[in-house]
């Protein structure tokens, strides 16, 4: 198994080079049965908002914006909740004991009391704040990538923003694609936009790169999210399939979305570099003979 050294109390030890997961089951037990409400309103909304997990906590995001920090403290049994303060209302931080600290504001949370804090008017306000102050139109069409690729047992979106310990660099979003039966290899997206100057020869630097990461700690890499679609199965987050098994082959692809004239020129160039890259362009072209 591929894994980093590093120092615990004074003795090395080794630790996987990616973690996304929770990493005891009884923790983990109770937070399917505390947030199972939470599950069914990212349901309702059609997955506009998302539950990522991470190494023992979850990040909360609305269209590609990590709105805050989950972790869970069973020897409390609460939740510490840390929220930027740019996406809160007054109200909220005086109802709930909030405790600015820097650029965040943390809030302890009994079980009982989840269901009022990510209450639909919180959730509403929270949002809001996130398109007023952080829209990203790149993150928006990542977003929209997701939306439509939910409940596929083909393709799997399985992570977005992933970085792991041998790199602080993260690529967008990392999906498992059907080879055959229940066997998935990890396909890479390197979500851009048509007017993105990158598209013109730095994304194939990049998704080379990523490419060459999993596939150098691919057991690593393996482990983690076998375990997270496991968790995510549990959660009620993934429907199908009932279980996979990741194979090894990494696919990188390069996602293109809009602005199609600047978008068709910037791709000639980077294939014209790189004869090998996958690319897949997303036209926003209205063609009336579709009405009918």
């Amino acid at each position: 198994m591929s894994s980093v050294r590093v120092k615990d109390s004074g003795v090395e030890m080794n630790k996987p080079v990616i973690q996304r997961y929770i990493s005891d089951e009884d923790s983990f037990l109770n937070i399917c049965t505390d947030f199972g409400f939470l599950v069914e309103k990212i349901k309702k909304f059609m997955f506009e908002y998302t539950l990522e997990i991470r190494h023992d906590y979850f990040n909360l995001y609305y269209q590609g914006n990590s709105i805050g920090k989950i972790a869970y403290y069973p020897s409390k049994r609460l939740y510490e909740i840390s929220i930027n303060k740019k996406f809160l209302e007054k109200g909220i931080i005086k109802q709930f004991g909030g405790k600015p600290k820097k650029s965040y504001v943390f809030f302890d949370v009994s079980p009982k009391k989840l269901p009022s804090f990510f209450s639909d008017r919180n959730l509403k306000t929270l949002s809001q704040k996130v398109r007023d102050v952080n829209y990203q139109e790149e993150l928006g069409f990542e977003q929209i990538l997701m939306t439509d690729n939910v409940c596929r047992d083909d393709f799997i979106i399985i992570d977005r923003q992933v970085v792991d310990h041998t790199s602080r660099d993260k690529f967008d979003l990392l999906a498992l694609k059907k080879v055959e039966g229940n066997n998935f290899q990890f396909c890479i997206l390197e979500v851009k936009l048509g007017n993105n100057p990158e598209l013109k020869g730095d994304v194939s630097r990049q998704l080379k790169g990523y490419i060459e990461r999993i596939e150098n700690n691919f057991e690593d890499y393996k482990k983690c999210y076998e375990m997270n679609f496991e968790q995510k199965k549990k959660l009620g987050l993934v429907e199908e399939p009932k279980i996979i098994s990741i194979v090894r082959g990494v696919v990188g692809v390069v996602v293109v979305g809009g602005y199609s004239g600047i978008a068709k020129e910037s791709i000639n160039v980077l294939k014209s570099k790189d004869k090998e890259i996958r690319v897949l362009q997303f036209s926003n072209k209205i063609d009336f003979r579709e009405i009918k």
